[in-house]
């Protein structure tokens, strides 16, 4: 069976001394390891080429969002998910825009055009019909082409912080292990800051997505069964070796995986 990879740190990372240690990577490495039954293969892949091989016979995807290709995808339960996306600002901007811990508004923020945006292209995959803000779609669409919101491509799957510290930019959208990541990866240094978002407080849940034939509902089945809660704990213990113990991520995931709780804030 080959699974599929791509350029996402710190899900995915390919290259550098992080190289397979994001928390994706370890998942795949556990799925990998206790479905020793099957040949596996790992495959490196961008977002054209996945979305051509996806719905190839015995392909899999260890850490997905719900949505893509309905009916042609079969899901795992999920065990984890992708936080609320953050404002990320170079701390130039920290005396207007509030110190550690204040909330913004995106939607306040994208009226004031002296205050620009760098995101990635807002629709990733038109074949699949997703993109890469799908909470904060509505708040954006509206100002693309606009001065003050930038959509840049490249051969990234994230942007840059240093295109902040160059002035390129004033603020972008991340997660809570984005400045931290790039920290690491990219050796920043000390200059960013994160703000929680007004409009965006919703976990997205992931998956292990497969073809939706015998063998995807074989291989779910058995990834399934993997999920005990111990496990769980585990895959979140991976993901704040990244977001540097983020409360909220902690106190969310115990409450929706462990002591399964419903939560209007976790979406599918």
């Amino acid at each position: 069976m080959i699974w599929f990879v791509w350029d996402l740190a710190p899900e995915f990372i390919q290259t550098g001394p992080w190289k397979n240690q994001g928390y994706a990577d370890k998942f795949l490495d556990f799925f990998i390891k206790h479905l020793p039954e099957y040949e596996h293969s790992v495959r490196h892949v961008n977002i054209p080429r996945w979305s051509r091989e996806v719905l190839l016979p015995n392909r899999c995807s260890a850490h997905l969002w719900g949505g893509f290709f309905p009916d042609q995808l079969l899901l795992s339960k999920p065990y984890s998910f992708t936080p609320p996306h953050v404002a990320i600002f170079h701390k130039r901007h920290q005396a207007r825009i509030g110190p550690q811990g204040t909330m913004v508004s995106l939607a306040e923020l994208l009226q004031q055009n002296d205050l620009t945006l760098v995101i990635m292209p807002l629709d990733f995959n038109d074949k699949a019909r997703q993109s890469r803000y799908p909470v904060l779609y509505p708040y954006l669409a509206p100002y693309v082409g606009k001065v003050n919101l930038m959509e840049r491509n490249g051969s990234e799957n994230t942007i840059n912080l240093a295109l902040l510290g160059h002035g390129r930019a004033d603020y972008t959208l991340g997660y809570p292990s984005t400045i931290t990541t790039q920290k690491r990866i990219n050796n920043l240094g000390d200059d960013y800051i994160a703000y929680r978002i007004k409009e965006h407080n919703l976990y997205k849940n992931v998956y292990v997505a497969c073809k939706n034939d015998d063998f995807g509902k074989e291989v779910i089945e058995k990834v399934n069964r993997l999920l005990t809660e111990e496990i769980l704990l585990k895959f979140l213990a991976y993901h704040e070796e990244w977001n540097d113990k983020d409360v909220e991520f902690r106190r969310t995931t115990i409450d929706y995986f462990i002591d399964k709780k419903k939560l209007a804030n976790v979406i599918q």
